[in-house]
């Protein structure tokens, strides 16, 4: 979230009566560009960016209005395909604070995004510095979950904090720590590093390790640019580096062949899967050939494994492109992931943090079938080569 300008309150005479809470309309925008000016200091959302959020961002979109003037409003971005929902901007007019304007708008923000867009948690972000915002958060129920380290244009660190706002049942979640994707290719790697990391906090999580990674288990070809990875290589390399390892698959050809067009490239894919096979049968890795289902996902979390599983985005973003995530948790409703792809660029767009994201459990199935075939593809992690028989 964006930081607040600072400056002294102004005394008015205020009738709370007169205060309605409404859904933003287009003919709002140029009070809103006003309010904006008034509240923050830089980062300001512009015209346009209005006129997006309103009439095309999966958003819930609420303003405070006060005797036919705007002078606040809270905006809540949807993250598709998920049950997660991002608070991208809230503020009240200086002059108007103190009168639990701010603590009502979220409330109300809350509920809509529970009960209209089926969302499971809010989140937000705050600057560590900002004791009196992080007061109101925790008042309202709101818990840190993770930081983000240099993330205001100052350098500032941002807390995380996110807020269960549908009642379900009390998960376990599994202390997997963060790592984005240096690449728009090392997915898989990332993945690895991740369910390393939590068995070894010695691991290296870096652009380097990701690298020596992807060379060893891509397939070499994908469409276009460079090779993504399998889960033949990504188990081989997890093996190599003392982890035990197994492979959940539903085809047993070459995954991503369909993905190119040359022969030549189908060859050597070919090539590069009969090697990992070879490979894998001189390891002690357990290749089921098989889909995983919800109850092996739950077994394996129980188990102390980290499933790292590959799904098409196409419910995120509409790219059907292949890509690995991790399972962190599960409870009645949802499976939740770590999302190793490299934040959007362009926040207005409504990209939510990627740590312990919320997947419904018909949504996760329909996520991990990739391409024409339906392929399922997981790698599972554990902690070393003896453990879980």
């Amino acid at each position: 979230m964006k930081k607040k300008k600072v400056s002294p309150q102004s005394k008015i005479k205020f009738d709370r009566s007169l205060v309605k809470f409404r859904k933003a309309r287009l003919k709002d925008i140029p009070q809103l560009l006003e309010v904006e000016k008034a509240c923050f200091n830089y980062d300001q959302l512009s015209r346009r960016n209005f006129h997006w959020m309103i009439k095309k961002a999966h958003s819930v979109f609420k303003v405070i209005e006060y005797k036919s003037n705007l002078i606040g409003y809270g905006l809540v971005l949807v993250n598709n395909g998920t049950s997660l929902a991002r608070l991208y901007s809230i503020c009240t007019r200086n002059e108007y604070q103190g009168h639990g304007l701010a603590s009502e708008l979220i409330g109300i923000l809350e509920k809509k995004a529970a009960d209209d867009e089926d969302c499971a948690y809010l989140r937000l972000e705050v600057k560590e510095t900002n004791k009196g915002a992080i007061k109101l958060y925790e008042r309202l129920g709101y818990k840190v979950f993770t930081k983000k380290e240099d993330y205001y244009d100052d350098g500032e660190t941002a807390l995380c904090f996110e807020k269960r706002i549908r009642t379900l049942k009390k998960k376990t979640r599994l202390d997997i720590p963060y790592y984005e994707q240096g690449t728009d290719f090392t997915c898989g790697p990332a993945s690895l590093l991740m369910a390393m990391k939590t068995f070894n906090p010695k691991v290296d999580m870096s652009l380097s390790a990701e690298l020596q990674i992807w060379r060893e288990a891509t397939t070499i070809f994908m469409t276009s640019g460079h090779g993504g990875c399998g889960p033949h290589g990504l188990a081989l390399s997890a093996w190599r580096r003392g982890y035990k390892s197994e492979i959940y698959l539903s085809h047993t050809r070459p995954l991503f062949i369909d993905s190119v067009r040359s022969l030549e490239k189908k060859k050597i894919i070919s090539l590069v899967h009969k090697d990992f096979e070879k490979k894998i049968a001189e390891t002690k890795i357990k290749v089921y050939r098989k889909r995983l289902t919800l109850v092996d996902l739950k077994e394996i979390l129980k188990k102390g494994g980290i499933p790292l599983v590959l799904i098409t985005t196409y419910h995120f973003d509409n790219n059907r492109s292949p890509h690995w995530v991790v399972v962190t948790a599960y409870d009645n409703s949802f499976i939740y992931i770590h999302d190793p792809d490299q934040e959007d660029p362009d926040e207005h767009k409504g990209m939510i943090s990627r740590v312990h994201i919320p997947i419904p459990d018909d949504q996760f199935l329909k996520i991990t079938r990739w391409g024409m075939d339906k392929i399922s593809a997981t790698v599972v992690i554990y902690p070393d080569k003896t453990t879980v028989t």
